[in-house]
This record gives structure tokens, C-alpha cells and sequence, in this order.
């Protein structure tokens, strides 16, 4: 694959994950959102935040495979954030009947 398809790649992992997490950043802290606890608002906004940060190492790690290493398996990078993802929405799920 060339260094294009890598940049396409990077460039639609880090928009369309920015965008979940900053709307889901804006679903948190909104005026009518469901009242969530104390320890409950910080896991939420802690695993956020690690979803968001592992947007973008997942994307530098990809790039170093792909220009350092010469690998050819850098795309198995952009699966980094996907277990975060899936532990975020697992948790929302987790304590969504509570607030309906």
C-alpha cells in the first residue's frame, strides 16, 4: 500500500473517533443530561479521555510501522482504540438503566 492510503487511513481514523468522542464529550456535559454520580462522571470522562489519547498513539504507531519497520501489518494499529471504544460503550450500557 502506498504512504496515501496510509494518510487517508490515519486521517479517517482521527476524524471519525474525534467526533464520537467529542460528541460524546458534549452528550456528558450537557444541561439535560441523565445525572450521573460523582465516580460514575470521572470513569466516564477517564475512559474518554484514554479513547481519545489512543486515537492518536495508535495513529503515530501505525505511521512508525509503515516508515521505520517497513511492516506491512501497520494497519493492525488502528485496531488500538477499538477495545477502549467497546469498553466505554460497554460501561454506558452498564449504567444506562439507572438514569432512564
Amino acid at each position: 500500500m502506498s504512504i496515501w492510503s496510509l494518510v487517508l487511513i490515519s486521517f479517517l481514523h482521527i476524524t471519525i473517533g474525534g467526533a464520537f468522542s467529542l460528541g460524546f464529550l458534549f452528550y456528558i456535559c450537557a444541561e439535560n443530561s441523565p445525572v450521573l454520580s460523582k465516580f460514575e462522571n470521572t470513569v466516564l470522562f477517564t475512559l474518554l479521555i484514554a479513547y481519545t489519547a489512543s486515537l492518536l498513539v495508535s495513529t503515530g504507531l501505525a505511521i512508525y510501522y509503515y516508515v521505520a519497520l517497513d511492516s506491512e501489518s501497520y494497519y493492525l494499529c488502528f485496531s488500538l482504540s477499538w477495545g477502549l471504544l467497546i469498553l466505554l460503550l460497554g460501561y454506558l450500557t452498564y449504567i444506562s438503566p439507572r438514569f432512564s
